[in-house]
């Protein structure tokens, strides 16, 4: 029975869906309003509701599923677009603030050169710092076609930076305040005693100290010193920086002054090399 259900199976299936139907439509074509059906119709009539029903409810579940997996694909794919739109704002936004900062330190640097007329100011790019320990030098390159010499100052809109050490093809090495090697005669503004800036060579800061002070010269914290225009390198009243510690030596003859400079050198991007000191 079972094979010649397998064998007959498309027919079976043809019958139940085509013949059935049909054979139902003409039987109900002679029934007058209000007749009831026959017993074997109406069985028929509910099995094949039945049957059309699941086939229905299948189908609704198929386009539901269908619906809900291109819903899926439309909502993943603006998601994605959004995730693009937002990297694309905040790589503009990153070079908007990248911008603004530049302009802020050039009107400063610009500033420099309203406040000293009497200057002749070459600009240049921090490119480098030297990797020694102890040694605090940059190194610039030059935005102009000016000629560089060492000795020539450096400075920026905050201050002193140093001074040319070696120059090498429109590029410089400059040492800094904080380097042992520099020397900046300077002045207190407060009292106007008399010193050297020295660099203490630190690793962990750019501190310097105070150096040569005669035992009348008393500084305090919080003492601005500035360039005194001797030496014939650096003009004169240049911030070098601010005393941040003074104290008697251990003679108690002289005192032992140290002094943060006012440039962050850490975070120096541009300087002016001043090219035509006396």
């Amino acid at each position: 029975m079972l094979s010649w259900i397998k064998r007959h199976r498309r027919k079976i299936a043809l019958f139940i869906l085509v013949v059935i139907p049909l054979w139902m439509v003409a039987a109900s074509d002679g029934l007058e309003i209000g007749e009831t059906s026959s017993a074997p119709t109406q069985m028929t009539g509910g099995v094949l509701g039945s049957s059309q029903a699941g086939v229905h409810a299948a189908l609704g579940t198929v386009g539901g599923i269908w619906t809900r997996l291109t819903g899926r694909t439309e909502l993943a794919q603006e998601n994605e677009e959004l995730r693009r739109e937002v990297d694309r704002l905040r790589e503009e936004k990153t070079r908007l603030i990248g911008v603004l900062q530049e302009n802020a330190r050039l009107r400063e640097l610009v500033q420099l050169e309203t406040a000293h007329p009497e200057f002749e100011l070459a600009p240049a790019r921090v490119v480098g710092r030297d990797v020694t320990p102890y040694f605090r030098v940059l190194k610039i390159r030059l935005q102009s076609t000016e000629e560089l010499e060492p000795r020539m100052p450096v400075v920026a809109a905050d201050g002193v930076v140093g001074q040319i050490h070696r120059v090498s093809k429109g590029h410089a090495d400059v040492v800094l305040v904080a380097d042992p090697r520099s020397r900046i005669d300077a002045v207190s503004q407060r009292n106007r005693a008399l010193g050297i800036v020295e660099g203490l060579g630190h690793q962990a800061d750019y501190r310097a100290k105070v150096a040569y002070l005669t035992e009348r010269d008393e500084l305090r914290v919080g003492d601005t010193m500035v360039t005194s225009g001797m030496g014939g390198v650096f003009p004169r009243e240049l911030t070098i920086g601010t005393v941040v510690a003074a104290q008697p030596d251990a003679n108690e003859l002289f005192q032992e002054v140290v002094v943060e400079p006012a440039v962050d050198f850490s975070r120096l991007e541009e300087v002016f090399v001043i090219t035509n000191v006396n």
